[in-house]
């Protein structure tokens, strides 16, 4: 029994170079773990900053800037306003007797649109998705044509009706670009780029 607990130099010396041997291969596994981990991480870099490529076409289906409501009432507030009064000067589709008189139509308006956004989101979801979000474009439509012609009837001018039409598809369709440019601007600056 004394035997087997003695333990001889050469048991000791093959120790010594196994130990030596699992040290190294522990070493070059590390390295090509880290290696993995570097083209990992490039890999993901570059996921993140290829970016889809190509054209795809969203429909307004009541979509909200912020879920506060007030901040998000003032910030289509400002973007109407800003939106409205541009359209209508640069393509001369209409105009506006005083500067209270676009401030005052574009409150109203957004009030309005709001009512209308969401009672057509929380209550009639099906017709807005049977539609796909085509039933704002005439719930628009009218709601500025009985600002214009009941609550504003002599401040606010519009040409003709047809041009209260292409001017209303003009102000959804530059509104849904000014809405993609904001959020993307938004999700760019939360990324931390």
């Amino acid at each position: 029994m004394h035997e087997e607990d003695e333990k001889t130099p050469d048991d000791e010396e093959t120790n010594e170079e196994h130990d030596e041997q699992n040290r190294e291969q522990l070493e070059k596994d590390k390295a090509q773990l880290e290696e993995l981990l570097k083209a990992l991480d490039a890999a993901e870099k570059q996921k993140r900053t290829k970016r889809r490529k190509g054209i795809y076409i969203a429909f307004d289906l009541g979509g909200f800037m912020h879920p506060f409501l007030p901040l998000n009432f003032l910030a289509f507030y400002m973007l109407n306003l800003t939106l409205i009064y541009s359209v209508a000067e640069l393509f001369r589709f209409g105009s506006f007797d005083t500067l209270s008189a676009v401030l005052l139509f574009v409150l109203v308006y957004t009030a309005l649109e709001m009512l209308f956004r969401y009672y057509m989101v929380f209550k009639h979801v099906k017709i807005l998705l049977r539609t796909m979000g085509f039933i704002f474009y005439f719930g628009y439509l009218t709601l500025f044509y009985l600002i214009d012609v009941y609550v504003f009837p002599h401040s606010v001018r519009f040409m003709n009706e047809t041009l209260l039409i292409v001017f209303v598809g003009m102000f959804i369709v530059f509104r849904a670009i000014a809405m993609q440019l904001i959020r993307q601007f938004f999700i760019w600056r939360a990324r931390g780029q």
